[in-house]
């Protein structure tokens, strides 16, 4: 009987060998004893061994140099744009910001004027050469750093500030002041040959013309003074011209030679 057994024993470990499943018996058992067989290993689900389960595969770590990220574009911001001259409320363009102004100092620059206010503040009452030297004073003054300018006063000649444009710096804005207020009011009105010595200067592009009466002198009539702005401004300058008490012939003028020379013509009272 035990040699049977013993056969039967060997025969049933020699099965589960060559199946290779270590599968128990059915119903659940584990093989004689209770124990498995050889190279079984312990059942999975449904009878699967562990080495056949999909597991999930780990992904490599990166090993090479990190990963900049690009740092963001600012937006452009446009630099500020400098406020344009002005002169008795008007803004004066200039396409390359060069700025000559061309004062009537004549007799009649001395006859009372409205009331103004000085580049204090302050309030005053006097001759309209004056008040003109109060409004060219505050215009220079305000001129922006990119800015160069340059004065002519004249009656029947012209005396000219300096030979060339200045730089609107702070040291040249002060003795163009000291100049301006040195004028007192003399002769008669050469407007022509006054604002196309402006314009002989061929890298100004903006002429302002203060005045405050017809032509009477260094061409003939008007018409002459007109055709002799023009005939000077061959780089197309603008001449922005303001007439004090302008009426009559004497404001057809002023408008005139605004209009010839693509410029604005203004009324001061």
């Amino acid at each position: 009987m035990i040699t049977g057994f013993a056969a039967l024993l060997s025969a049933g470990v020699a099965l589960g060998q060559g199946t290779g499943t270590g599968m128990p018996p059915a119903g659940g058992g584990t093989g004689a004893g209770g124990q498995m067989g050889p190279g079984s290993g312990a059942p999975g689900a449904g009878g699967a061994h562990p080495t056949d389960l999909d597991l999930p595969v780990a992904k490599p770590e990166y090993q090479g140099a990190p990963i900049e990220e690009e740092p963001p574009i600012p937006p452009e911001i446009d630099p500020p744009t400098e406020a344009p001259p002005t002169f008795f409320g008007e803004e004066i363009n200039s396409e390359n910001d060069t700025i000559f102004y061309v004062l009537d100092i004549s007799g009649s620059m001395g006859w009372d004027s409205q009331s103004y206010t000085r580049p204090d503040g302050t309030q005053a009452s006097g001759p309209r050469i004056d008040r003109a030297k109060a409004e060219l004073i505050r215009s220079i003054q305000g001129l922006s750093e990119n800015f160069k300018f340059n004065i002519i006063a004249y009656d029947c000649g012209t005396r000219q500030w300096q030979g060339s444009m200045q730089e609107a710096n702070d040291a040249n804005k002060s003795a163009a002041t000291g100049w301006v207020a040195g004028h007192r009011p003399t002769g008669a009105t050469g407007t022509g040959p006054a604002a196309a010595s402006a314009l002989g200067d061929k890298d100004n592009m903006a002429v302002v013309l203060l005045t405050d009466g017809a032509p009477n002198c260094g061409a003939s009539g008007s018409s002459g003074h007109r055709r002799m702005i023009a005939n000077a401004n061959t780089q197309g300058a603008t001449v922005n011209v303001f007439g004090i008490a302008a009426s009559g012939s004497y404001r057809s003028f002023c408008q005139g030679v605004a209009s010839d020379n693509g410029g604005s013509y203004v009324d001061v009272p």
